[in-house]
């Protein structure tokens, strides 16, 4: 009977085996490596890619910022330009009612009076002035009230005083260089329609005229 020893078979087989487990954890190991390392160089691809974007977002953002700074600067002198062209405009058109306004004020001053100084501060009127006797000073008030361009007298004080005293531009007529009055009065502007649409409409002529 023939005996045949299978152990030296055995081994290699085993050892083959081995070999073969080896080589392919080694093949399995270096799989892994490469595909990590792809893996990360598509990461790092895609972050200096996102980068780059949030970079050029970033440039035009400033330049959207800056943009909008030049336009509120650009919207703030208009509204500069339109203000200064409205001031312009209501002085001119403000210009007839100023020459009317000086024509009243002679209209209403009677005679045996003189204003010594003259105020405005907006539409009121501070007046100081001399007259021969209390007539003219209550024929001023009257006046006024009865003015179209002018309304609301109220005489604060009146203060007799000596001829001599006032320093007038000259003597007033008739005066008999005793006593006179001193007095003080406020009055307010009160512009008619009429001239208020006279003086719109030479502003708006005045406005068409530089249009070219």
């Amino acid at each position: 009977m023939v005996r045949i020893n299978l152990l030296p078979h055995r081994q290699e087989r085993r050892k083959e085996q081995r070999e073969t487990f080896f080589a392919l954890c080694v093949a399995a190991a270096a799989l892994a490596v490469v595909l990590v390392m792809l893996w990360n160089h598509e990461v790092g691809a895609a972050l200096d890619l996102q980068n780059q974007r949030n970079a050029y977002i970033d440039a035009e953002t400033a330049k959207l910022d800056a943009n909008i700074k030049a336009i509120d600067e650009m919207h703030k002198r208009k509204e500069d330009l339109l203000q200064r062209m409205k001031v312009i405009q209501e002085l001119q058109g403000m210009r007839p009612v100023i020459v009317r306004i000086f024509d009243e004020m002679v209209r209403v001053i009677p005679n045996g009076l003189y204003l010594t100084s003259l105020d405005r501060h907006q539409d009121n009127f501070h007046v100081q002035g001399i007259a021969e006797n209390t007539n003219e000073v209550s024929a001023l008030m009257r006046n006024i009230s009865a003015s179209p361009w002018f309304k609301s007298p109220q005489l604060h004080n009146v203060v007799a005083s000596s001829a001599k005293d006032n320093a007038g531009p000259a003597p007033l007529p008739g005066a008999d260089g005793s006593t006179q009055q001193r007095f003080d009065l406020n009055f307010s502007l009160q512009i008619p329609k009429q001239a208020g649409s006279e003086g719109a409409s030479s502003s708006s002529q005045s406005k068409g005229g530089a249009t070219p």
